[in-house]
């Protein structure tokens, strides 16, 4: 369940849609991976000035068993190397500046792994990356050529996470959207969503919510309540700039976040002024262990006036404060 303040001002859109397959795959184990097709009219960007939410749900079948197996061979020796440079660059990192929005008080954000979850048409035959940028930064970079049922049947992204045992959280961040691949000429193409994401698992069908941001378009946010549950996605058209702060905050099973525009004064990171999206609250009953992080999720790449072929970003300024195992 969502409710938003005065939710009595906001237009809201609700419509339901069923994928059907020919079969059931009962399989609920978390590295499992299980989509149908979506239809092809959810392919299309559209920038709202107001308020729109709406929710579907999903059966797949035995169209999922082809991709669970691709998705299984991901895994390569590049993918080896990557992650033995970024365990180098975060002994490294061990000693650095921290950011000057950060409270120094707070241990950093340091991410214990990253995954390309539910993408298996990688750009060039490239995976996502997560690099670090910074004492508290990091940049990442998605598969790009996410699967046409994004997000129907299953969440396509590029998600760097900790993994923490707590029901008493927050993380903020300032994420920007940094080079959009395939952006050349008169081509108008959108960025993926960035933002901040906590799951319960790293399976495509996981409950989770991921509040994010298309730059210089749009504010979007989406949870899933449960493991295969309901999709549900709201979005508002005023945040429509490079940059912007994130908070969502975890206090039990409830999640609120916020956005916020980059300050004009000097010394000062948020800015006061109203971005026009309301605190966004979601009730999900979520298992204590979960997933906390970034994420970078374009969608299908068509050509001119579609999106990105895929998305890079920056994650500045991470700050992650909690109660429990963190």
């Amino acid at each position: 369940m969502m409710s938003l303040n005065n939710t009595a001002k906001i237009a809201s859109i609700f419509f339901s849609i069923v994928a059907a397959a020919a079969a059931t795959n009962t399989n609920t184990a978390d590295d499992e991976t299980t989509v149908a097709s979506a239809p092809s009219f959810l392919k299309r960007e559209l920038k709202v000035d107001a308020v729109s939410s709406y929710s579907y749900s999903c059966y797949d079948g035995s169209i999922s068993m082809s991709y669970a197996t691709s998705a299984k061979t991901t895994k390569t020796k590049a993918s080896k190397k990557t992650s033995s440079k970024a365990a180098k660059a975060e002994s490294k990192a061990a000693k650095c500046e921290r950011s000057e929005c950060v409270d120094p008080a707070v241990g950093r954000f340091i991410v214990d792994g990253s995954k390309d979850i539910g993408d298996t048409l990688f750009h060039e035959g490239k995976p996502g990356e997560t690099t670090r940028c910074g004492c508290d930064c990091y940049t990442l970079i998605d598969g790009g050529d996410d699967p046409p049922f994004d997000p129907i049947c299953g969440d396509t992204q590029h998600f760097a996470y900790r993994k923490v045992t707590s029901t008493n959280f927050s993380i903020k961040s300032r994420t920007c959207g940094v080079k959009c691949y395939g952006q050349e000429g008169s081509s108008r193409l959108t960025f993926g969503r960035v933002g901040l994401e906590v799951r319960q698992g790293l399976h495509p069908l996981a409950a989770n919510v991921f509040i994010s941001h298309k730059p210089q378009m749009q504010a979007e946010w989406s949870w899933r309540e449960e493991y295969r549950g309901d999709y549900f996605m709201g979005a508002h058209g005023s945040p429509d700039v490079e940059c912007l702060w994130i908070t969502l905050t975890r206090n039990g099973n409830r999640f609120t976040s916020t956005y916020a525009y980059d300050a004009y004064a000097g010394g000062v990171c948020e800015s006061d002024d109203d971005t026009g999206v309301e605190e966004i609250v979601v009730d999900i009953d979520m298992t204590d262990t979960v997933y906390v992080g970034l994420a970078v999720s374009s969608e299908v790449f068509s050509g001119s006036d579609s999106s990105c072929e895929y998305t890079e970003a920056d994650f500045e300024s991470i700050e992650f404060v909690c109660e429990g195992k963190c």
